[in-house]
């Protein structure tokens, strides 16, 4: 409520009282009224001057909230960046109009989605920066997606797969990137009021832009293309599916295939990132940890017998321990 109290102010002080906007706010409730006929979201749009910046901080519970001029034409967003007390940041975008008077059911139809993880955010320094990075960056990956609901709604449990253990792409991608510094997590809607068909086809045509190559997490091609994929790979038994279904195959697919997992690429950087390292080798239970490796060499080095060792560190076996001491396994570990 907070932030829709200061969203709401902003919008007003624009509207009422900025020299050069006075009124912009009041022309675009007027174009969503004129256009209210129009078929989906997309057809709907209204070039502004200025985008709309939030940023709330979790911990010191902050709200800061802008209007800032868009250095090219189109229309106005809203930009919601959260920062959590892990490090975390993540950015919403959504289409201004949507939230304006005038709109009409804005949950009507089906919604049009991306989620990117960027990686490397240090060196991207200002706002206007920012925008002109996303979409050109190696260091960026994409999930493209539609939904029949609310896409906030479908974030949900896209985050509660995230921490079920999904081995999907898309899912994999997000958890391992969780507490790494310089992420940004950035998830945008970008059409909404679009029929089925609609949908399937933006989907389609996105997921073969940004979300199916070296920097792609989504598992299949996207929208009737990735139906037919299915459907090819013997996992559905018919090509007209839907979006419940098509879920529900994937997953069937990622079992039937393990080793679909995330591009190398995304791999190779984290695993570059120390960080990222002693946090993978915590989680796993088979493992040893930091502190255990650090004991098995100060052990070695009082004397201590390989099974001595094993049993006093509680090791897995004693491979476990006399690769350590070859310089085998746990190398960045010091």
């Amino acid at each position: 409520m907070p932030m829709g109290q200061r969203l709401e102010e902003c919008l007003r002080q624009i509207n009422d009282k900025h020299e050069k906007y006075r009124g912009l706010i009041d022309k675009l409730i007027e174009h969503n009224i004129k256009t209210l006929n129009k078929s989906c979201g997309s057809e709907r749009y209204c070039d502004s001057p200025i985008e709309i910046a939030q940023g709330l901080n979790i911990g010191s519970r902050t709200i800061n909230t802008q209007a800032i001029e868009r250095p090219q034409k189109g229309p106005a967003k809203l930009h919601i960046i959260m920062e959590y007390e892990n490090g975390t940041t993540w950015k919403a975008i959504v289409p201004l109009q949507f939230l304006l008077k005038g709109w009409g059911d804005a949950n009507s139809g089906y919604q049009c989605y991306v989620h990117t993880i960027a990686h490397n955010m240090l060196r991207v320094g200002t706002f206007d920066q920012l925008q002109a990075r996303q979409g050109t960056d190696k260091d960026d990956y994409y999930y493209v997606g539609i939904t029949g609901r609310n896409w906030l709604h479908r974030l949900s449990e896209h985050l509660g797969e995230i921490r079920r253990g999904s081995r999907r792409r898309f899912y994999q991608a997000w958890r391992d990137s969780l507490g790494i510094k310089d992420v940004l997590f950035v998830s945008a809607l970008m059409d909404i009021n679009m029929t089925y068909e609609d949908a399937m086809n933006w989907e389609e045509r996105n997921v073969d832009k940004v979300a199916y190559g070296p920097n792609g997490l989504n598992m299949i091609p996207g929208g009737f293309k990735g139906a037919k994929f299915l459907h090819e790979h013997r996992v559905t038994d018919r090509v007209g599916i839907t979006l419940e279904e098509r879920e529900r195959a994937i997953d069937k697919y990622v079992r039937q295939n393990p080793r679909k997992g995330i591009p190398n690429p995304f791999i190779s950087e984290l695993w570059e990132d120390d960080d990222f390292y002693l946090r993978v080798i915590k989680a796993r239970p088979k493992t040893l940890s930091p502190l255990q490796v650090r004991q098995i060499r100060a052990l070695a080095e009082k004397g201590w017998s390989v099974s001595g060792i094993t049993k006093e560190i509680n090791a897995l076996n004693e491979t476990q321990v006399k690769n350590v001491l070859a310089g085998k396994t746990y190398q960045r570990i010091h």
